[in-house]
């Protein structure tokens, strides 16, 4: 009995050392005792086992009661009414997609009023025309994919949602095209009542300021600048404007005087004749009078000023 007790003894002492748990099975009256070890590794992965079959069983058991739900809801119906309900819901795709096509419709009629803005816009500028077109865009667009019949809802939806965003960016574009062909509309007025063409192609006999009189008699303040052509060439306006003097003026001879625009006016003496009236509204290039030698003149030119409220400023400022 001893010798057995001395064996438990050191069999549990290696057990300790190799880590684990033994099972000691001893018979009340006859037998052999036996021992069954077990270690840790065998004790972690019956756990695993364990909790992996919890897990799966929960698992089956959420799918069966989903599975007897859905199997009782379509018990509950008849044949009909499912394809009808089927049947609705098509339609109601079919009511988006007609809605989104009659709205795609617009929208590309919108993109060539936008196309149509833009041009005169770049008209207005001066910009030129622009490559991109609406035919140029879809050439460039790839073609979309179609979806399977249980994601159409929401893909009409969401073809819903970005067309209402592309419509919102597009009344944008058309809100800046409008306020940028409004500017660029009132600066080609702008432009055009400033006078900053030529009047005459010729050359500069005597330029703006002090200069020694042609008549004699010391300095005088030369108030614009003389331009020499042949006798009779075309003085044309140098900005849209309307007469306010044509005629006869002193010294000036045959003279016209056009008001443009903020206290801006010009004035064309010593012409052979008059070509416009007073009172008559005039553009940018048209000819108003023929260059002569009339007035305080010492041969054939135009004498041209640059009048801002009464006070005369050199016209080469503004024809640079």
């Amino acid at each position: 009995m001893d010798l057995e007790r001395h064996k438990i003894r050191t069999k549990k002492k290696n057990i300790r050392k190799r880590g684990g748990f033994s099972l000691i099975i001893m018979p009340h009256y006859q037998g052999k005792m036996k021992v069954i070890k077990i270690t840790s590794k065998q004790i972690y992965t019956s756990l695993v086992v364990f909790v992996v079959l919890i897990a799966l069983t929960t698992s089956f058991a959420f799918s069966y009661k989903k599975l007897s739900d859905e199997i009782a809801f379509f018990k509950g119906m008849k044949f009909n009414d499912i394809v009808s309900a089927q049947a609705r819901e098509l339609q109601q795709v079919q009511d988006e997609v007609a809605m989104t096509k009659s709205r795609l419709g617009a929208f590309e009629e919108y993109i060539v009023y936008l196309s149509s803005l833009e041009k005169q816009v770049r008209d207005s500028l001066k910009l030129g025309d622009s490559k991109v077109s609406l035919e140029y865009v879809l050439d460039r667009t790839p073609q979309a994919k179609l979806e399977s019949s249980e994601e159409l809802p929401v893909s009409v939806a969401r073809l819903l949602y970005e067309q209402s965003n592309v419509i919102s960016i597009a009344e944008d574009r058309a809100e800046t095209l409008n306020l940028l062909k409004g500017a660029a509309d009132e600066y080609n007025v702008l432009l055009a009542q400033t006078p900053n063409i030529w009047p005459l192609q010729g050359y500069i006999s005597s330029y703006f300021g002090w200069r020694t009189n042609p008549f004699g008699g010391g300095w005088e303040f030369h108030k614009g600048i003389d331009i020499c052509a042949y006798y009779g060439a075309p003085i044309r306006a140098t900005a849209d404007g309307t007469v306010t003097s044509a005629g006869w003026y002193g010294g000036y001879g045959y003279t016209v005087q056009i008001y443009h625009r903020d206290g801006i006016e010009t004035l064309y003496g010593h012409l052979s004749r008059t070509a416009v009236k007073y009172g008559e509204t005039v553009k940018k290039g048209q000819v108003i009078g023929y260059e002569g030698n009339t007035g305080f003149s010492t041969g054939a030119h135009l004498h041209y000023e640059i009048r801002v409220n009464g006070i005369s400023i050199n016209p080469l400022d503004y024809l640079k």
